[in-house]
């Protein structure tokens, strides 16, 4: 017993060692006589202000018996009567006498509605945890989030010495930005221990900007380099600061030969010189300062009406509130004067007690018929998917947005099939919108359950948006056939598991093929010659559907790569992101990129 204690102490040690750089959201001795214990870290301070927070669990159990460690997590955001919440829930198994490690990904609750520009806005992480031997415990995390900037995070090496002016020099700017009031303090950015960085690249998606130094990078586990590559090609960008002597080139980043700025699928990866101790404040919080925060595109990009091509191809539709009024009026004439006069007149006014029931019944399956007579039940919605290939990782990055209108849902829960992240998005200001971009807004109430969603995603009678992005691992790929003579038109084979429609190639030394008739996957191609103009304009017309911030991603990740194809598909089941199954998908838009494999 004495040697199993020494282990704990140890491990506590330890935990407290790593925990530098992390914020301890749970550490309590839940039973001094056995040395059972629980430790709850954040492997961010502070949590990011949307996506995953990666949440590191250490459990000890030092009883006799098995124990099943239950934990329940609940995000909320603090401002007036709009508390947008996030729950999700969690087991770990810990066999007696013995320590359990486990990272969770817990999703956080987005700021939704309208808010200044220049302050922060409050934010609690809330903890529930229950297991054998022990009663139910919670703690709190409470933080505020700077609104309407960029969400950074930074490694403890960068953080060390820098970290305390650029929290001051962040303030500064704050308060001036917003007339000498910003809520409270907040931090430049989440810090966090290079040795403790999630392998999936959930754990980074409610960040914008990703700083390392060239040591750092040069400490990364494989699976953490992939998981940060992957959050890249999905839209995020990586700061890396080299220290003297120190070379872009040595730190194993894909397709980095030399320092600057490389544009990588959606993200890009820069690089900045440092004197290997401090980042200059004033210099580091200017250079972050301007950048438009990817939390802005969930509340105002779709919000703006007419900013959202996708929604514009799901046509509109009148809300009928007309026939609500109608209704009211007819029963309140019959509940009112009808039911009083005719049917409980004076002398038998008892008969109130029942035909009072029995008309609000009759209103109400009145009202469920004529719901279901012109809504229908479920709902239809339209798709838009931009795929992008890399044959080298064995991956396709997926980039979806997706917008629908319901009629009566049964229900709406839905399962993923893969790790995704699914985030609502902010509608234009309709009868149709329940999330929108303004002060009244209804707030987002979610949950994740393993791979069920439940809550606000989907709600009857109402339009609703929402944003997915996930990796997944495929062989598909488009391939150069071999043989070719040097002057001869280029043929590709398909190994894409879907059938694309048209299709654009360029070639390694930059001349543009398009594709004459569909392409099946197992089928080759010769490619006919097309012009640069012709490429670029069914280029930008292939990603119309997008909104604005993404279609500009879009343009330039597909812009200058050889050899390159870009496509467009009707159908890609092995990479849709499927929602609830009651929406009725229609038309989906899809296109599919990549580099095209070599013989």
């Amino acid at each position: 017993m004495k040697s199993f204690h020494r282990l704990l102490l140890g491990i506590a040690l330890l935990g407290a060692a790593t925990a530098h750089a992390q914020k301890n959201i749970a550490n309590e001795e839940l039973d001094p006589a056995s040395g059972t214990r629980l430790q709850v870290r954040s492997v961010f301070d502070p949590v990011p202000p949307s996506g995953y927070a990666p949440v590191r669990v250490v459990a000890t159990n030092g009883t006799g018996r098995n124990a099943r460690w239950g934990f329940d997590f609940h995000s909320q955001t603090q401002y007036y009567r709009q508390q947008n919440e996030h729950r999700s829930s969690f087991a770990l198994d810990v066999p007696a006498r013995s320590t359990q490690s486990a990272l969770f990904m817990v999703p956080l609750a987005v700021d939704y509605g309208d808010r200044t520009s220049g302050g922060t806005s409050g934010h609690v992480l809330r903890v529930d945890f229950s297991g054998t031997g022990f009663d139910v415990g919670s703690k709190y995390e409470h933080e505020n989030r700077v609104t309407h900037r960029a969400a950074l995070a930074l490694s403890e090496t960068l953080a060390e010495f820098s970290i305390t002016q650029l929290n001051k020099e962040m303030e500064s700017r704050l308060r001036s930005s917003s007339g000498g009031y910003y809520g409270g303090p907040v931090a430049f950015g989440s810090r966090f221990d290079v040795s403790d960085l999630p392998d999936s690249w959930l754990g980074y998606s409610g960040f914008d900007f990703i700083l390392l130094s060239s040591t750092d990078c040069q400490k990364l586990k494989p699976g953490v380099k992939r998981a940060l590559l992957e959050w890249v090609r999905l839209g995020g960008t990586l700061h890396v600061y080299l220290s003297p002597g120190s070379l872009a080139a040595s730190l194993g980043l894909p397709g980095v030969t030399d320092a600057g700025s490389k544009v990588v699928s959606l993200g890009r990866i820069a690089f900045f010189g440092w004197d290997g101790k401090t980042l200059p404040a004033g210099e580091t919080i200017s250079r972050y300062w301007g950048e438009r925060p990817r939390l802005e595109s969930l509340r105002t990009d779709h919000a703006a009406s007419g900013s959202w091509p996708l929604l514009s191809l799901l046509g509109t539709r009148s809300f009928a509130s007309w026939q609500v009024i109608v209704f009211l009026v007819v029963f309140g004439m019959l509940v009112g004067p009808v039911n009083l006069f005719v049917l409980a007149p004076a002398g038998r006014r008892h008969k109130l007690f029942v035909t009072t029931p029995l008309l609000s019944i009759g209103a109400s399956l009145v009202m469920v018929v004529l719901i279901l007579f012109q809504d229908g039940t479920g709902g239809t919605g339209r798709r838009f998917l931009a795929i992008n290939l890399e044959p080298e990782e064995a991956a396709a990055y997926v980039t979806q947005e997706q917008v629908s209108r319901t009629g009566v849902l049964l229900g709406a829960a839905f399962e993923m099939k893969q790790p995704v992240l699914i985030e609502p998005l902010s509608m234009p200001d309709t009868p149709w919108a329940k999330l929108k971009n303004s002060v009244n807004v209804q707030p987002a109430d979610l949950t994740q359950d393993g791979r069920e969603r439940r809550g606000n995603f989907f709600q009857s009678r109402a339009e609703q948006g929402q944003a997915l992005r996930a990796a997944v691992s495929t062989r598909a790929r488009m391939e150069l056939k071999a043989g070719a003579a040097p002057d001869a038109p280029p043929t590709l084979i398909s190994a894409l598991g879907f059938t694309v429609e048209e299709l654009f190639y360029t070639d390694a030394a930059g001349a543009h093929w398009r594709l004459e008739k569909p392409l099946g996957t197992g089928q080759s191609a010769t490619l006919l010659k097309a012009d640069d103009s012709a490429q670029r304009l069914w280029r930008e017309a292939a990603f119309d559907p997008a909104v604005s911030s993404l279609k500009t991603s879009l343009i330039r990740a597909t812009t200058d790569r050889r050899p390159f194809f870009v496509a467009k598909a009707r159908q890609a089941p092995d990479f849709t992101l499927d929602t609830l199954s009651s929406i009725r998908w229609e038309n989906d838009r899809i296109v599919v990129f990549g580099p095209v494999t070599q013989p």
